[in-house]
């Protein structure tokens, strides 16, 4: 999977045709990934250097393909969004590299998802954001380190989930070394209650808190008293940051859901939860103007903290 990695030197750059392919393959991948795209998203997290034309040109030749559709976005001045078709999305599901990426959603009614995938064009803007100041610090971020929309179950029933917008993988470089960075990311463009958006904060208290115990092991035991193994562990060291992105409310809209989210953070299973979980709230405008070095993550655990990157958000408990 793409890393970021600048490509290795064997002697020799790959030739036109060759570089073609390897783009068209990406596009391919990242409509798989991300459900939907405009021609210039595709074209900054592929082929920053190249035309908005060239892109265009790529996509139609999809669609001729019969592998990709382009429809109209309403409100938008005639822009297009992108997506795969049935037959494009069967092919990109065996690719190797999208072994863990969810299979698209396709539209079954255009016009309903017409209004419905602003919140997944938001999602690609923060996955963007992120990448754009990768490449200008030389960090390990590429276009396929935002994984989208992986389920994490640890109890039964609808409630005993979790599913962020997204994964991110990101390697800091520093004089260190390479500090690795997990996060979820959530992203909301207003249309859910603050209260709703912030009660996703009990969710992931849950989930950090959830530990089976072992087979055999029975309940008011002493072993069940010193307690099993968080169920997060089985795929993280550690458990990733809670990045929330708000946009779609204006300045005073985003102060009042980032307090919401403050005050949610202030509930016992919550606060332990972030006594060792980074976790902060920033503006997706915020991010795109700003960058990596920017102050605009507001800590969710001490509202009386001043905004900073969030790379530097740390638990309350050192």
């Amino acid at each position: 999977m793409t890393t970021g990695r600048k490509r290795a030197r064997t002697g020799a750059e790959p030739d036109g045709e060759t570089r073609e392919v390897e783009i068209t393959w990406a596009v391919v991948a990242s409509l798989f990934q991300f459900r939907i795209a405009t021609a210039e998203q595709l074209r900054r997290l592929h082929a920053p250097d190249s035309s908005i034309e060239k892109m265009r040109a790529r996509l139609r030749r999809l669609r001729e393909q019969g592998l990709a559709e382009e429809l109209v976005l309403p409100q938008s001045g005639r822009a297009k969004g992108w997506f795969l078709t049935e037959h494009g999305a069967r092919i990109a599901g065996a690719f190797p590299e999208l072994a863990d990426i969810p299979a698209p959603r396709l539209p079954g009614d255009e016009t309903a998802f017409k209004y419905t995938l602003w919140h997944q064009l938001d999602v690609v803007r923060t996955h963007l954001a992120f990448l754009t100041d990768a490449r200008r610090r030389g960090d390990f971020y590429g276009p396929f380190d935002f994984i989208p929309e992986i389920t994490h179950r640890f109890a039964e029933g609808r409630e005993g989930t979790v599913r962020p917008d997204g994964l991110v993988y990101y390697g800091v470089t520093d004089p260190d070394g390479i500090a690795r960075l997990r996060a979820f990311v959530e992203v909301d463009r207003g249309t859910m209650s603050a209260e709703r958006l912030a009660s996703k904060l009990n969710a992931y208290a849950r989930y950090w808190s959830t530990a089976p115990l072992p087979a055999g092991v029975r309940p008011g035991t002493t072993e069940a008293q010193q307690g099993g193994v968080p169920i997060w562990e089985r795929r993280y060291t550690r458990f990733p940051r809670l990045l929330f992105v708000l946009t779609g409310t204006g300045e005073t809209g985003f102060f009042n859901r980032a307090g919401q989210l403050q005050l949610h953070a202030r509930d016992r299973h919550v606060a332990r939860m972030l006594a060792t979980v980074p976790a902060g709230v920033a503006r997706l405008e915020d991010l795109e103007t700003e960058g990596y070095e920017g102050e605009v993550w507001w800590p969710l655990a001490d509202p009386d903290a001043e905004a900073m990157p969030w790379w530097k958000l740390t638990g309350t408990r050192p």
